[in-house]
């Protein structure tokens, strides 16, 4: 659907969420390529603790948020409005993984400041401009983010509008998108209508279900993007 035929609120709140998967991306880039290449790594001043972890626990938190706050925001996608909860959980989502990103780009910044690139670097300026973006765009969806989260306060009807105990949940937005899979693909639309199903009743019956669960199920994902990442 076009910016122009949203709610107002609404076209606020998505902006910002564009605005920060923007900044996701150029997070993933900086620490992907300062990280996972061996020839450009040993010139990044952050490949030392302490700022290397505080990089390793942002990549495990990043991804996940992003990924069920894309989730949310695609669900209802068709709708001019969406809903009052959708926002508050979409806003919110932003927010921790721009925290995270932030919180990584702070302690490469002072390892910069503090350590410096050895001598000889010649990825130096990649490495600086890779850092530099990714300030630039954390800074502008936090903007975006901040005037979101002030214009979703103020539509708000009451306490109960926001009330999240009984609203779609992720499992929920995952099943719907698979239901609105293309139609005209019969087998493939069959084929996920049928994996919503058996999504939907695992996560009615199973003792293992993340609606039982939902940290111990965010951990245990988030740990095993960490261990896959250091694997890697």
């Amino acid at each position: 659907m076009r910016r122009g035929r949203r709610e107002p609120v609404t076209g606020t709140v998505l902006d910002a969420a564009n605005a920060t998967f923007v900044a996701v991306i150029c997070f993933g880039l900086l620490t992907g390529i300062s990280t996972q290449l061996q020839t450009v790594g040993p010139q990044a001043p952050w490949d030392v603790d302490p700022y290397d972890a505080v990089a390793s626990f942002a990549t495990m938190i990043v991804p996940i948020v992003a990924a069920l706050t894309g989730v949310r925001y695609l669900r209802w996608r068709h709708e001019v409005a969406y809903p009052s909860f959708a926002l508050v959980e979409i806003v919110r989502g932003c927010a921790v993984a721009l925290f995270a990103v932030a919180a990584t780009d702070t302690a490469y910044l002072v390892a910069v400041l503090r350590r410096g690139f050895p001598t000889p670097a010649p990825f130096r300026p990649e490495l600086a401009g890779l850092l530099g973006l990714s300030v630039v765009t954390v800074a502008l969806a936090a903007w975006r983010s901040a005037g979101a989260w002030s214009s979703q306060r103020r539509s708000r009807r009451g306490p109960d509008d926001i009330t999240l105990s009984g609203q779609p949940d992720a499992v929920d937005d995952v099943a719907e998108l698979l239901r609105s899979a293309p139609a005209n693909l019969a087998p493939l639309h069959g084929l996920c209508v049928r994996a919503a199903d058996l999504l939907v009743a695992w996560a009615g019956s199973s003792a293992l279900s993340p609606r039982r669960h939902p940290w111990l199920f965010v951990a245990a994902v988030s740990f095993g993007a960490g261990v896959a990442a250091a694997a890697s």
